[in-house]
């Protein structure tokens, strides 16, 4: 998870800038600072979505012969939909992390994009974690069926099952504050290029 307080702070900075703009102008150095400040994360972003995405498909690569036919089956649903998923949200980061310097006015265009985009990668981020739900509970019955779970596994099952369930909720629920976050940020962006339209 991204920090919230970072975020929160940056926030705060664009909505004091558009409070302090007058009627007919932009700060256009700060929107270019805040823009700049965006490409950063973005790209720490990136990083982050390929490095949590390699090592689940590595250990299904090393697994796979071991696996039953019903284990097979989830892995390759979640492959399926994992890898096109991240895939889609790097490309979502896109307007931010890769786009060169351009003229100063354009960074409050690129900017407000790539928050739309923000609000997209939230919304597909809140709604990733529900799935777990079932995917969890299918992998315990896929175990159970294939005589895995010795009595010791299941003590450890009845511990770890409700601590992912609160992990996964959290995951969600910090998901949509975030989508929250970036639509009004979106507004306050939205008025600032009102602002600089007049």
């Amino acid at each position: 998870m991204h920090s919230d307080n970072d975020n929160q702070q940056g926030d705060n900075a664009l909505t004091e800038l558009w409070q302090a703009q007058p009627t007919n102008t932009i700060d256009v150095s700060e929107v270019k600072k805040s823009f700049n400040s965006e490409r950063v994360k973005q790209r720490l972003y990136i990083l982050i979505d390929i490095i949590l995405l390699l090592p689940p498909l590595y250990l299904v690569y090393l697994a796979w012969g071991e696996m039953t036919f019903a284990a097979r089956a989830l892995c390759l649903f979640m492959v399926v939909t994992a890898v096109p998923l991240v895939m889609y949200q790097l490309w979502l980061r896109r307007v931010a992390a890769f786009t060169k310097d351009s003229h100063t006015l354009d960074h409050l265009q690129q900017f407000t994009h790539q928050i739309k985009n923000n609000i997209r990668i939230a919304f597909l981020t809140k709604h990733s974690a529900w799935p777990a739900f079932i995917v969890l509970p299918l992998f315990v019955l896929e175990r159970h069926f294939a005589g895995a779970l010795s009595p010791e596994k299941w003590d450890k099952l009845i511990i770890a099952l409700p601590i992912a369930s609160i992990i996964v909720i959290v995951w969600g629920v910090w998901a949509h504050k975030r989508q929250q976050r970036f639509e009004a940020q979106l507004a306050v962006l939205q008025s600032m290029a009102d602002k600089r339209g007049h």
